[in-house]
């Protein structure tokens, strides 16, 4: 029986072709103006999708509503040519998009912002429905929120609710126990043992930014999650307790000047180990998580090039705001 991602695989490249090329995207990072930003936009693929956001009098919520449509078109279109185990797979995948978009509702419930600005921070993608986010960010408080994704929040929905259920309330609690229903779903539905060992990599970063965040409070064991390959629970306890030691290539994280830093350093590992498991695993969903990676990071980035263009920032300035980004 032939394998199916020999064909899946092959829709996906092309669809990685139509993906912006860096000179494109400098070419708008280089716009003098917020129009010329725009203008540049629309000699691309990303055209199709931009409707309102070059009307006049337009604005950041046009272009950011734009930028939702063909991320989500994108979404859609991978989700159309997968059938059968690899779509299952691709699901497990997509969960990394409710995995966000949850701790987004989550952040914002908790520090007070407007549901307009929580639903700005959000990805159109992932399996919960979008109406059903946009009803979310309407919550007043992390209770009723979790009781609102319950119904329509899929997995990382109920595991919101039985962290709240459990006494969970600060936002780290909350973050990591979402963390862990995540990497347990996500490990529980792929197959692919490439795809399989990016996930343990993921795990492994991840403990090593929460284990940072716990210097200097008292280390517990239960903001570790399991599933990672090179970062035990010991070794995050020892970690967080102020020991710098860790596998060789996972070290600049810990020696990077603060978490932010840290967290730069992790993306981009991160999205290097995506490319070398999209090249060794032909034949499996790495393909799929590749692209994915790639159009989340072209969709940050064209963001973050039109706020700044919008609002006249330097060169300098968008710079640091794409590296920190």
């Amino acid at each position: 029986m032939n394998n199916p991602y020999g064909y899946i695989n092959g829709r996906i490249r092309m669809m990685r072709v139509e993906l912006l090329e860096s000179r494109s995207l400098d070419d708008a990072q280089n716009a003098a103006t917020y129009p010329e930003y725009l203008r540049q936009l629309s000699e691309t693929s990303i055209r199709e999708d931009l409707g309102e956001a070059t009307a006049q009098g337009a604005g950041l919520g046009q272009l950011d509503e734009a930028l939702s449509r063909n991320y989500l078109r994108s979404v859609q279109k991978l989700r159309s040519i997968v059938t059968g185990q690899p779509a299952q797979e691709v699901e497990a995948l997509l969960l990394r998009y409710d995995l966000q978009n949850v701790k987004t509702l989550v952040r914002g419930v908790i520090t007070g912002r407007t549901a307009d600005d929580i639903v700005g921070g959000m990805i159109p993608a992932g399996t919960i429905p979008w109406s059903a986010l946009q009803a979310s960010a309407q919550s007043t408080d992390v209770p009723s929120l979790a009781q609102t994704l319950s119904v329509a929040g899929g997995k990382l929905g109920g595991v919101l609710r039985a962290a709240v259920s459990g006494g969970a309330s600060s936002m780290l609690d909350l973050e990591v126990a979402l963390d862990q229903g995540y990497y347990r779903t996500v490990l529980s539905g792929v197959r692919g043992v490439a795809v399989r060992r990016y996930f343990t990599r993921e795990i492994d970063v991840r403990n090593l930014l929460i284990a940072r965040q716990l210097r200097g409070s008292a280390v517990t064991n239960r903001y570790f999650i399991p599933g990672g390959r090179d970062v035990t629970e010991s070794d995050f306890l020892r970690i967080a307790g102020g020991d710098n030691g860790t596998a060789s290539d996972l070290a600049p994280i810990l020696e990077a000047a603060d978490l932010g830093v840290a967290e730069g350093i992790a993306r981009k590992m991160l999205n290097d180990s995506a490319r070398a498991v999209s090249m060794s695993d032909p034949l499996g969903p790495g393909v799929a998580l590749d692209y994915l990676r790639r159009k989340e990071q072209e969709i940050a980035r064209l963001r973050l090039t039109g706020r700044a263009k919008y609002y006249g920032l330097s060169r300098e300035e968008l710079q640091k705001e794409l590296a920190d980004g």
